[in-house]
C-alpha cells in the first residue's frame, strides 16, 4: 500500500522539491560525502556522493529530473549525461582518483522513444569502451524509498513529526495524540501528497507495533485533513481526490488485515473476555468490541457490492460478533458512541433489523443504569482515560471525587438510531428510561463550513439537553427532535458524493454525527 502512496508523491513532486528527499535517500542508502551542486557551475552534476559498487569504493555523480522523459526531453538530457560521465569539474570533495559511476535519475519514466534511445546510447558507449551510465526511474525510486519512506518528508520534517514517530515506535502513542498531531495537516504548507505519505509512514509504523486499529484511524485523519483543506471546491481538484482516495485505500488495507485476524474464537465471549485479563477487562473488553465493530462496519460500508464474497463474509461475522459479545453494548464513555453507528447501519443494510434493535435497546439499558441516582454517569467524548475509568468504576471507591454528569452523547446516538430505523416502540421505551434517570441527550450541530471538520469552533452549536418528542410521533417519516428537522442534505461532502468520507469524519471527531449522512446508508 505504501508503494502506491510513494508513487503518487513522485508523480506530484517538482524537480527542486525532490532535492532534500533525494539527499536523505542517498544518506539512508549508505552513501557518504554527499553534496548538492545545482546552480550555475554544476557541470552536469546535480549531486555527488561516494559509495560502494561491487565491493569497490566509487565516486557517484547524479543528474536528477522530475516527471516522464519523452524523446524530445531525452535529447536535451543527453548532453548533460555526457558531462556527467566525463567532466571532472565539481566540488572539492569530488575525488577524481576513484572510479566514476554516473546515474541519471527521473521521478517518472522514459516514455515513447526515450527508452529505446537511452538503451541504444548506452550500448554505443559500451562498444566504444567509454564510461556508461545507469538510470534510476520511478520504479527504482519506489523500491528504494519503500525501505526508507520517511526520506520523502525530509524537506518539511519538524520536531512534532519526529516526536510522533518516536512515540509510535516506543508504543506510547494513542488515538488522542494522533488526532492532535493530525490537526497540523489542516493548515500546514505541506502538499496533500506529502501529508498522504506522512500518514502512510505513521500507519505502517503503527502496524509494526500491533496497533492496526490506530493505523485505520490515522487513515481517517488524513481524509479529514484533505476535505478541510479543499472544502467548498466543486469539483474538487485531482490532487484532492487522489489524497482522499489514498485515505480510503489505507483504511481498507489495514481494516482488512484486522478482519483477516478475526476467527470464531472471537464469537465466544468467555474466551474473548479472558483474553483481556482480569481487572482491566471491565474497560478493555468493551473498548475492543466497540472498536472492532466500528472499523469492520466502516469497511463493510466502504467496500462495493463487487467485493461480494469478502463483503458477505465480513457482514456475517460482524452481525455474529454483535450478537455474541455483550461488550458491544457497553460503551465506557461518550467517546465510543460513534462506534455504534457503523455497526447498526450494517445490520440494517443486511436486513438484520432484530440485531440492530437488540443493540440499541441493550446500549440504552446500560447507559440508563450508569445514570441512575447513585451513578456518576459516563465521561464525555473528550475525557482522559482516567476519568473514563473513574466514572465507569468509581462509585464504590471513596477516593473518586466526581460530580454526577447528566449529559450523554450515547443517549443521543441510540435515540437517533431508533428514529432513523423507525423503531417507534424502541424509541418510546428508551426515551422514557432516559427521562426516568434524568439523563440529558447532548447534541453538537455543525454548519457546512470548515467547522464540521474540527473539534473546537465558535460555529458549532451545542445543545446540552435536546428535547425529543415525548412519544413516537415522527415528522417526515423519522424526525422526532429539532436537530432532525435541521439535519442537512446539502453538506459539501454529500453534494460531491463522498458520503462515506463524511461518515468516517465522525470517527475522527468522536462527538457528533450527521443524521442525513447516516440515513444515506439506509437508503442506498
Amino acid at each position: 500500500m505504501i508503494n502506491d502512496v510513494i508513487e503518487s508523491y513522485l508523480d506530484s513532486v517538482e524537480e527542486r522539491e525532490f532535492d532534500a528527499p533525494f539527499i536523505a535517500l542517498l544518506r539512508a542508502m549508505g552513501y557518504r560525502d554527499i553534496h548538492f551542486l545545482h546552480g550555475s557551475f554544476e557541470f552536469g552534476k546535480d549531486f555527488i556522493a561516494k559509495g560502494e559498487f561491487d565491493g569497490a569504493s566509487m565516486q557517484f555523480v547524479f543528474q536528477t529530473k522530475a516527471g516522464d522523459i519523452n524523446l524530445k526531453s531525452w535529447s536535451e538530457c543527453r548532453g548533460q549525461i555526457d558531462m556527467l560521465r566525463t567532466d571532472s569539474t565539481a566540488h572539492p570533495a569530488f575525488d577524481i582518483t576513484l572510479p566514476r559511476k554516473a546515474v541519471f535519475v527521473t521521478t517518472g519514466r522514459l516514455v515513447g522513444g526515450a527508452g529505446p534511445a537511452a538503451q541504444s546510447y548506452r550500448k554505443h558507449l559500451e562498444e566504444l569502451g567509454e564510461l556508461g551510465f545507469v538510470t534510476w526511474d520511478k520504479q527504482d525510486l519506489v523500491e528504494f524509498i519503500t525501505a526508507h519512506p520517511g526520506v520523502c518528508l525530509a524537506a518539511g520534517t519538524q520536531g512534532a513529526f519526529l516526536t510522533m514517530i518516536w512515540h509510535v515506535e516506543q508504543g506510547r502513542s494513542d488515538e488522542k495524540e494522533l488526532e492532535r498531531y493530525s490537526r497540523e495537516w489542516l493548515s500546514t504548507a505541506k502538499s496533500v501528497h506529502q501529508i498522504s505519505l506522512e500518514t502512510a509512514v505513521i500507519a505502517q509504523l503503527l502496524r509494526r507495533t500491533d496497533r492496526l486499529d490506530l493505523s485505520c484511524m490515522t487513515a481517517l485523519m488524513l481524509i479529514r485533513a484533505v476535505w478541510f483543506r479543499a472544502h467548498g471546491a466543486e469539483p474538487p481538484g485531482e490532487a484532492t481526490l487522489t489524497a482522499a482516495d489514498t485515505g480510503q485505500q489505507l483504511f481498507r488495507h489495514y481494516a482488512r488485515h484486522i478482519f483477516e485476524g478475526c476467527g470464531d474464537d472471537m464469537l465466544d465471549p468467555t474466551q474473548f473476555l479472558r483474553d483481556h485479563g482480569t481487572l482491566a477487562a471491565h474497560v478493555t473488553y468493551p473498548i475492543s468490541c466497540l472498536r472492532m465493530v466500528e472499523v469492520l462496519g466502516l469497511l463493510y460500508l466502504l467496500d462495493s457490492p463487487a467485493d461480494s464474497e469478502l463483503r458477505d463474509d465480513l457482514g456475517r461475522f460482524l452481525i455474529d460478533f454483535m450478537n455474541s459479545n455483550a461488550g458491544v453494548a457497553h460503551p465506557v464513555s461518550d467517546r465510543w458512541a460513534i462506534s455504534l453507528i457503523p455497526a447498526v447501519l450494517v445490520a440494517a443494510q443486511r436486513g438484520s433489523l432484530q440485531s440492530a434493535r437488540n443493540l440499541v435497546q441493550n446500549v440504552a439499558k446500560w447507559v440508563a443504569d450508569r445514570y441512575e441516582s447513585d451513578g456518576l454517569g459516563l465521561a464525555d467524548s473528550d475525557s482522559a482515560p482516567k476519568e473514563e475509568v473513574d466514572r465507569l468504576l468509581g462509585v464504590p471507591f471513596e477516593h473518586v471525587k466526581l460530580e454526577r454528569r447528566t449529559e450523554s452523547y450515547i443517549a443521543t446516538v441510540v435515540l437517533d438510531l431508533a428514529a432513523m430505523l423507525r423503531l417507534g416502540d424502541v424509541f418510546d421505551l428508551i426515551n422514557n428510561d432516559f427521562m426516568a434517570v434524568v439523563l440529558f441527550p447532548s447534541v453538537i450541530e455543525a454548519p457546512d463550513s470548515e467547522a464540521q471538520y474540527i473539534i473546537h469552533s465558535n460555529d458549532l452549536a451545542f445543545t446540552a439537553n435536546m428535547e425529543y418528542e415525548d412519544t413516537w410521533v415522527p415528522r417526515d417519516g423519522w424526525k422526532v427532535a429539532p436537530h432532525h428537522r435541521r439535519a442537512k442534505t446539502n453538506y459539501y461532502l454529500q453534494r460531491i458524493g463522498r458520503h462515506w468520507d463524511h461518515l468516517a469524519l465522525s470517527s475522527v471527531l468522536r462527538d457528533r454525527h450527521f443524521p442525513e449522512t447516516c440515513r444515506h446508508f439506509l437508503l442506498n
